[in-house]
Order: C-alpha cells, then sequence, then structure tokens
C-alpha cells in the first residue's frame, strides 16, 4: 500500500488544505480520525487512511528553526 506525505497548511471550514509533492488539495475534515492543525505531517494511502507524524513534524520545525537563526546571524 503506497503512502504519501503531506503537510497540514491551514483549515477553512469544513476543509483542510494538504500540501503534497505534486500540489495542493482539499481534504474534507471528517475524513481525519485525528485533530490536524497547520504545520502537522500527515501520511496518506489510497484508501484515505490518515496518520500524523509527530517526530517528522518536529524534524521540520527544527529545520526551519536552525535556518531562521542563520538568517537572522548576520
Amino acid at each position: 500500500m503506497t503512502k504519501r506525505k503531506g503537510i497540514i497548511d491551514r483549515i477553512e471550514g469544513k476543509w483542510v488544505v494538504v500540501e503534497f509533492e505534486d500540489g495542493m488539495r482539499d481534504i474534507l475534515i471528517s475524513r481525519f480520525p485525528m485533530t490536524v492543525e497547520s504545520g502537522d505531517v500527515i501520511w496518506i494511502d489510497e484508501n484515505y487512511h490518515i496518520e500524523k507524524d509527530e517526530r517528522e513534524r518536529q524534524r521540520l520545525s527544527d529545520e526551519i528553526d536552525v535556518l531562521m537563526e542563520e538568517l537572522w546571524e548576520d
């Protein structure tokens, strides 16, 4: 079963806007079995089984922190 990684961009009413490698997709919030927020990393399969990936979210957050520190160093 193939899974795709997505990052929650934002929530607009009943829609969750998810950024995938090939573009943005709107997914009904009712498809999510858990609470999600902007920045969450998810894995979704072809049957719309969705899992959150807390480790990947933290890794990306840490990566952004490092980049911001480098930007403001000068």
